[in-house]
């Protein structure tokens, strides 16, 4: 699917004492439909960087990151060289062709991290808002407990949620036990491989990384590191997003 170059294979500690053990792939290889811009939603500027730059750079800084990958759609490759070319990042970014879906994409990316990294981290470019402390965070509680097969961002539902047909309600849900998942979404690389591979194999079709795992009936955590973590995904999305990002850059926050 992508050109799959030499990249680190081994973990270690930073100067810090934090330990890198993680592989992040980011997934920008949509064709953006919902959000109607024709370069695709990945490269649309924000906040004066490509949408997808503000996930490379989360994940750059850090402490768990030890690699990059870079999904992206094969015609949309030469900018995303350029785009990353302008990015100041302490990490070498691996570029791999995606899919015709974001499974596939997914798919493409996870099987190109070197097998000796433990763990994968797969994370939306289209989060502009995602946190350093976020990545670090799903890592730290898979590291926590071996019982575990992955951990995911997410935020406990506020919302009352209804269940409805035909524009009717059928019910109210309890939303004490409902959460909106996000990423990133970090899992034990061989398990995650191999419920690609299940998946595939099942023609199961999935809209997250976690439910690729669950399928498997292993055990993925929830992670409450950050509420504001929203997915650009229609043009209204944009303005919130944009603002977002500028009130952190006058913080200096990343």
């Amino acid at each position: 699917m992508g050109l799959c170059q030499t990249a680190p294979s081994a973990c270690h500690l930073k100067a810090c004492g934090a330990q890198s053990d993680v592989a992040v792939v980011i997934v920008a290889g949509g064709s953006g439909e919902r959000f109607g811009d024709p370069r695709g939603k990945a490269l649309v500027p924000i906040a004066g960087r490509p949408l997808l730059a503000w996930s490379l750079l989360a994940a750059d800084k850090a402490q768990s990151t030890l690699s990059l990958t870079l999904v992206c759609r094969p015609q949309d490759r030469l900018a995303m060289v350029e785009a990353v070319a302008a990015l100041d990042l302490s990490h070498p970014v691996m570029l791999v062709d995606g899919g015709a879906t974001r499974q596939e994409s997914c798919q493409a990316g996870i099987m190109c991290v070197s097998p000796q990294i433990p763990f994968i981290s797969v994370q939306d470019g289209a989060r502009p808002l995602t946190t350093p402390e976020t990545f670090d965070a799903v890592a730290r509680r898979v590291r926590q407990d071996e019982n575990l097969a992955g951990a995911i961002a997410g935020w406990p539902v506020t919302d009352t949620i209804k269940r409805a047909h035909d524009g009717i309600i059928e019910s109210t849900q309890d939303r004490s036990c409902l959460w909106s998942a996000q990423t990133p979404q970090l899992f034990r690389a061989p398990l995650l491989r191999e419920a690609y591979r299940q998946a595939a194999y099942h023609r199961l079709s999935v809209t997250d990384d976690a439910s690729v795992v669950e399928a498997m009936g292993l055990s993925v955590a929830l992670v409450s590191a950050q509420r504001i973590n929203p997915k650009l995904t229609v043009p209204d999305d944009f303005a919130f997003i944009e603002a977002e990002l500028g009130a952190r850059s006058l913080r200096g926050v990343c």
